[in-house]
């Protein structure tokens, strides 16, 4: 996802239009990055070691809250980073379109370079 910000970042810089500007690209690509690392970070603590039993209701619970505080806490940097006008809405805009970038970059790349999956046998 970093590549993709650097690329999109150069990719601003060449094409200098004024409403995206290269720290409005880099800023949305850092902060889609740290969003998607906090949550990736979250959903693998929680699920690691369940087992077929999945998680209790307690755990559920407290997975819930901090997943919501994780996520208020984050759209309120982001809010606080386009209304400071730290950077122009339209480069914030497109360097978090990174996080997509990379999403559909990693499905080709695994569609293409995985192994095919071993057919299950029909049963009688």
């Amino acid at each position: 996802m970093l590549v993709i910000t650097a690329g999109l970042s150069l990719s601003a810089g060449l094409v200098d239009i004024k409403q995206v500007d290269v720290a409005g690209v880099a800023i949305g690509g850092i902060l889609a990055f740290a969003y998607f690392s906090a949550l990736s970070l979250l959903i693998s603590r929680t699920f690691v070691n369940t087992g077929n039993l999945g998680t209790a209701a307690k755990a559920g619970a407290k997975i819930g809250v901090i997943l919501l505080l994780l996520t208020l806490g984050l759209t309120t940097i982001t809010i606080a980073v386009i209304l400071s006008h730290i950077c122009r809405p339209l480069g914030f805009l497109v360097g978090f379109s990174a996080l997509f970038g990379s999403i559909a970059l990693e499905t080709v790349t695994f569609l293409v370079f995985s192994k095919p999956q071993a057919k299950a046998k029909p049963e009688d």
